[in-house]
């Protein structure tokens, strides 16, 4: 059952796992140390900043989370105004993953999107996080900007 911006201490486990995931794939800009009251605070500052949270519960507990946030770009001489959402954290439990639940969440998100006439959801990842860019293709992003970085210490 798809639930909108569910209470945030259900939502620390998944944060959690995610957060763990980025830690393993890049231990030279995250690190694990942070408590569980310092991840509420930090997943309640994004909701008070206008992020919205769509989640999967599995009738025992959320499974699946997406959080993103709204950006409003106005036109100016080369672009067009834009009404888009960024897309900050998916997470899907890794006992639950293969069952169409990202694709359920993206769904909603778009749902709401058409609903308030926004244009356009972005994404951005770690490049070596082959299986996420993979599902955000499956559910039609194309890549769109390069972003190039060199690490001037040891990692």
């Amino acid at each position: 059952m798809l639930v909108y911006n569910p209470n945030l201490t259900e939502i620390l486990p998944l944060f959690r796992g995610l957060h763990n995931f980025h830690v393993c794939l890049s231990p030279h800009v995250y690190h694990a140390e942070g408590t569980d009251a310092e991840l509420l605070l930090h997943l309640q500052e994004l909701r008070d900043e206008g992020a919205v949270i769509y989640a999967i519960d599995a009738g025992w507990g959320l499974v699946a989370y997406l959080l993103a946030y709204a950006e409003e770009t106005s036109g100016d001489a080369f672009r067009r105004a834009a009404s888009r959402m960024t897309i900050d954290h998916l997470y899907i439990a890794p006992t639950h993953r293969g069952r169409g639940l990202g694709h359920q969440l993206i769904a909603a998100l778009e749902a709401d999107m058409r609903a308030k006439g926004g244009s356009h959801w972005r994404v951005g990842q770690d490049a070596t996080n082959v299986s996420a860019t993979e599902f955000y293709v499956a559910v039609g992003a194309r890549r769109r900007v390069l972003f190039l970085e060199k690490r001037l210490y040891p990692s």
